[in-house]
Parts: structure tokens; C-alpha cells; sequence
């Protein structure tokens, strides 16, 4: 039987530490925006908006499919981010292109043919940000944000099986994380409104 614990502890040593360094980015990142985006009122990620306009796109107004009208106004703005929602009413036709703390929303008004062109740029914690949320990061990122949860799952637990080897550490671990536990739930039942 000790035999047996001693080769789980090993193996979960190994993969608590390997997955840890291998997730620690993730974990970083997540870490540190989980932080701007709960305290946005510090103006880390104030958006910066741009606004223009083109009068009289008569071509603009004779386009009628949705990918026509789309590769039209990326040429004509130059944009390169991808297309994320697209509204076509009566009054206007309305285009978002967004990345990560950036998007660019078109607005066709189908009564003259102006174009109106909003850009908003939110800087590099505005992107980070977007990436913590998965917001217009693409499938990719989304796996991403998924592989993260993973890691940091597996690293607790990992931990967890580790501190059983512990001996000597094994009791005030154990109470540390008991009291972690208590705090959340007590956080939790105490002040979180229901």
C-alpha cells in the first residue's frame, strides 16, 4: 500500500509541477486581467473613439447581398478584422468588425447613402481584457480559455494529492485550504446579494 502511494505522489508531483509551469501564462494572464476587469473604474482600459463619415456612397446602397456588401466597405475602409454582427433594416444597414479591444462599427443610412464609421480602440488592457472574456478571439482562443480551466483544475488537484505526502506540512495545508473553503462559502452566504 505505501508502495502505491508513494508512486501516485510522485506522478502527481510531476504533473503539479509541469502543468503549473506550462499553465503559469495562462494562469498569469488570467490572474492579471481578472484584476483590470474587476476594477475598471481605474480607466485601464478607457475606450478611445474615432468617428467619421462619408457622404453619398451611391454604391454602398446598390449592393444588395451581405458578403458583397461586406468585402465593399473592407476595401473601402481598409478594415481587416472580421465581421461579427450585421444588421440589415429598413433605415440603415448596420456593420460591427471587432477584434480583441477593437472594433469598428459601419452604419449605412439607406434614406442618402451616408456612411458613418465608428472606431474604438480600448489599448493593450482593453485587448487583454477581451481575451480573459473570450470576446471576439475567435474559436481558436476559445479552446484556449477552456485548456487554462484545465490546467488550473488539474494543478489543484494535483497539489492537493501531493500535500498527502507530506507529513510533516500535511495538517497545516490541510487547514489552510479548509480555511480557504470556509472563507469563500462564508464570502459568499454573508455578502453576495441573492
Amino acid at each position: 500500500m505505501k508502495h502505491a502511494v508513494r508512486v501516485v505522489t510522485h506522478w502527481a508531483l510531476l504533473a503539479h509541477i509541469y502543468i503549473s509551469t506550462a499553465g503559469f501564462t495562462l494562469a498569469l494572464l488570467f490572474g492579471l486581467t481578472g484584476l483590470t476587469l474587476n476594477h475598471q473604474e481605474f480607466g485601464f482600459g478607457e475606450p478611445q473613439v474615432y468617428r467619421s463619415e462619408i457622404t453619398r456612397d451611391a454604391k454602398a446602397l446598390s449592393i444588395a447581398d451581405r458578403t458583397e456588401m461586406e468585402r465593399y466597405i473592407r476595401q473601402k475602409l481598409h478594415i481587416r478584422s472580421p465581421l461579427t454582427d450585421y444588421h440589415d433594416d429598413p433605415d440603415q444597414i448596420q456593420m460591427t468588425f471587432a477584434i480583441p479591444g477593437a472594433r469598428t462599427i459601419v452604419t449605412i443610412n439607406r434614406a442618402d447613402g451616408g456612411v458613418q464609421v465608428e472606431k474604438e480602440n480600448r489599448g493593450l488592457l482593453g485587448k487583454l481584457d477581451d481575451l480573459h472574456k473570450g470576446s471576439d478571439a475567435g474559436g481558436v482562443w476559445f479552446w484556449m480559455i477552456d485548456l487554462a480551466a484545465i490546467l488550473l483544475v488539474v494543478s489543484s488537484i494535483t497539489g492537493m494529492i501531493t500535500l498527502l505526502a507530506l507529513r510533516a506540512r500535511r495538517r497545516s495545508g490541510f487547514a489552510v485550504c479548509a480555511l480557504g473553503v470556509l472563507t469563500v462559502l462564508a464570502i459568499y452566504i454573508i455578502w453576495v446579494p441573492k
